[in-house]
Order: C-alpha cells, then sequence, then structure tokens
C-alpha cells in the first residue's frame, strides 16, 4: 500500500495563427522532458496532451499535493515551450505564465492546477482499481465545471447511481471557494453536504464566475477525494484580461465514486459558460476530442476528457480513452454549434455577453469611463398649467 499523487497542470504559452493550438516543436520539447523526468524516477508515469491552444501535463508521483519539485518542473517545461513559441514568433507566447519566478507551489501563478493523492493498494476492498476522468477546459470560465458537478453529484435526475449504489446514496461533501476573494495568503472556501444542503450549494454555482467546485469529497467511509478543480481567477492574478481561466478537473470514477456514463451526461446538453474568442461572451460549451485545435466560428468554449486506468505502482495504462472524441458525441457538437449560432445572432446585446463582472477586465471599461464624461444632467421641464 503506498499514496500515489495525481497531478495535472495547464497553461497556454503559445499559439499557431492565433488562439489554435501548440506547435509541434513546443508538445516535442515537453514530451521530451516528461520522458526523461520519468526515466530518471522523478515522476512515476507522464503524459502531455492539449486542448485547444492549451498544454496540459497530466503526471503521477509521489510527492503529495502542491510538492514544489514537480510543480517546478512544470513551470520549467512551460517555459521551455515558451521560448520555442517566441522564437518561431507564436502567438501569445508564455501568457498564462503570470509571475516571473514563483517558488515552489505554482497554484495561483498562472497555471491551471488539479491534484488528488490517494492510496493505491490492490487489496483495498472499496478501491481495487483506479479509475478516473481528466477534463480539460479551454476559452472557459472557471466555473465551467459547475453545472456538471453539480448534476452529477446533486441531481438523482442525471445520476441514477445516487438513489441505485448505497454508498453514492450517502453523499458526498463539496467545497466552494470564493473566487473574488483576492487575498494572497489565505483561500475563502465554504464546505457542504449533500443531499441535505443541494439548495445551498445550488445558490453559490448559480454564479460560475465567482463561486466554483474544488473539490468534493465522498461521505462513504473513509471519505476519499472524487473530485479536484483548478478554481482560480486569471485576472485576479494579473489585474487585467489575459485569456480565459481555462479550468481542468479530475474525477475518479466506479466503485465508490460515479460511473464515467454519469460524469459525462450533463455535457450532452451544451450548457452556457462566460468564455469565447476576448472571453467576452455566453457560449455552450462543446465537448471535443482530445488535440482539437481552435478552428471554429466564434470560438466555443471546448471541453476534452480522457479515461484512465493506474497499476498499483501508480503507472498509467498503456490505452486510454478521448471519451468525447467517439462518434457517439457527434449529433451534440451539431447541436451545440447550431444552439451557438442562434445564441450569437443576438451579437453584443444583453445576456449573450458575459457578466459586467467579466468585462470589467476587458477594454470597454475605458469607452464606458470616456463615454461616462459626456452624459449631461437634463431638467424636467415643468408643465405649463392649464388655463381651463
Amino acid at each position: 500500500m503506498s499514496k500515489v499523487t495525481f497531478s495535472v497542470i495547464k497553461a497556454d504559452v503559445g499559439s499557431i495563427g492565433g488562439h489554435t493550438e501548440p506547435s509541434k516543436p513546443m508538445m516535442e520539447v515537453i514530451h521530451n522532458r516528461l520522458r526523461k523526468a520519468v526515466e530518471e524516477g522523478k515522476l512515476i508515469d507522464a503524459l502531455a496532451t492539449h486542448t485547444g491552444d492549451d498544454i496540459a501535463l497530466l503526471m503521477s508521483h509521489r510527492g503529495g499535493v502542491g510538492d514544489a519539485q514537480v510543480h517546478q518542473f512544470a513551470w520549467e517545461g512551460f517555459l521551455a515551450a515558451t521560448e520555442i513559441a517566441k522564437d518561431a514568433g507564436l502567438y501569445g507566447a508564455g501568457q498564462d505564465l503570470l509571475v516571473d519566478a514563483p517558488s515552489g507551489n505554482i497554484r495561483g501563478a498562472g497555471p491551471a492546477v488539479a491534484e488528488i493523492e490517494f492510496e493505491r493498494d490492490p487489496k483495498c476492498k472499496h478501491r481495487p482499481a483506479e479509475a478516473f476522468l481528466v477534463l480539460a477546459a479551454d476559452k472557459a470560465g472557471p466555473g465551467a465545471y459547475n453545472y456538471p458537478l453539480y448534476s452529477v453529484f446533486c441531481d438523482p435526475m442525471h445520476n441514477g447511481g445516487l438513489l441505485l449504489s448505497p454508498k453514492l446514496h450517502l453523499g458526498f461533501t463539496l467545497t466552494i471557494i470564493d473566487m473574488d476573494h483576492k487575498a494572497k495568503d489565505s483561500d475563502r472556501v465554504i464546505r457542504l453536504d449533500v443531499p441535505e444542503r443541494s439548495w445551498d450549494v445550488a445558490a453559490l454555482l448559480q454564479n460560475p464566475d465567482r463561486f466554483a467546485v474544488e473539490a468534493i469529497h465522498s461521505r462513504y467511509q473513509p471519505q476519499e477525494q472524487v473530485v479536484s478543480v483548478s478554481a482560480t481567477r486569471l485576472h485576479n492574478i494579473a489585474g487585467k484580461y489575459t485569456g480565459k481561466d481555462d479550468p481542468v478537473s479530475i474525477v475518479r470514477v466506479q466503485g465508490i465514486f460515479p460511473a464515467p456514463e454519469e460524469v459525462v451526461e450533463p455535457y450532452i446538453l451544451g450548457h452556457f459558460i462566460s468564455g469565447d474568442a476576448r472571453g467576452s461572451h455566453v457560449m455552450p460549451l462543446m465537448p471535443v476530442a482530445i488535440n482539437t485545435p481552435v478552428a471554429g466560428p466564434f470560438c466555443l468554449p471546448l471541453v476534452s476528457c480522457l479515461a484512465f486506468s493506474m497499476d498499483a505502482k501508480g503507472r498509467f495504462a498503456r490505452s486510454r480513452v478521448d471519451i468525447f472524441g467517439n462518434v457517439v458525441w457527434d449529433a451534440t457538437r451539431l447541436k451545440i454549434q447550431q444552439k451557438a449560432d442562434e445564441w450569437r445572432r443576438q451579437g453584443f446585446i444583453g445576456p449573450t455577453m458575459a457578466a459586467q463582472a467579466e468585462l470589467a477586465y476587458t477594454g470597454i471599461v475605458d469607452t464606458l469611463a470616456a463615454l461616462d464624461k459626456e452624459f449631461s444632467l437634463r431638467k424636467e421641464q415643468p408643465v405649463a398649467a392649464d388655463d381651463d
């Protein structure tokens, strides 16, 4: 029996012809660094993928959550890819690296970080095998997973396992973070048990630009962590708009946790989130195959999903399943594209654009400030008395 940490760290550090996808040389330098780290024993196993223009490092190790060496390794890899992007004149080189030289844990330095530590023991009665999903979003706000996670862990209309599995029926504890809290030395979080407080969870998650699920734990003993989400705001770090937050999520599945089919079911909807080109619009989230570039109209928010297994030593199975790459999702993609087309016909008016709190970090603030000075007060003219 031994503890294994699974870390997913993702960043946009440059892409071809705008925000499309990283170049092959960028991916090659990341692949080579990961391969060497595994050979030298710094990592147990590792893989690199991209979703849109974001590169994701998927790593298993024994350093624990927030391990300084693993985080610094990821940061240095992103720096190496940034240099290649700069040399090739690619767009947005180093965009998500928002500090000069972070020391130790890089959470809050720009890259998206999701991590879970767990015991990997084939003799464990409740968890003899380890299966998990990795979801990665691009052009998406930080609360992109609020609706799917609520549906899976709080709503039996979506997840029959909440009714049918005695272990799932015990419920879960959701950790929700207030992403508007900007103190550097603390996070503002709340832990709510469901189903008892499902309505309180709903009251928070309806605002996905401020509140997001950060973690979920099973209430079945020994109350293991099921979900980890990178829930941070890039504009709170940089003080300006630097691209959308593009969260990643790890979801452990099967056994005492929901099944993969239950986890991905909510993505059929194509739920609306803030995102899109310039992060300025509300658009439906499109499930796509792994390593898909941003190439469609409107720059729809994208989400990919890989299914993994892990052996007793923390090594990944050689084969992985690209969940959203399956043709079964083609009808969903067509529906979402049509949904986006109809929605964007409204242009910039009303709810099609992101909330004012999001637009506050864009150039429209300067325009509105300038216009504000041109407003004048107009006094009401007195109504003439009726001579009759």
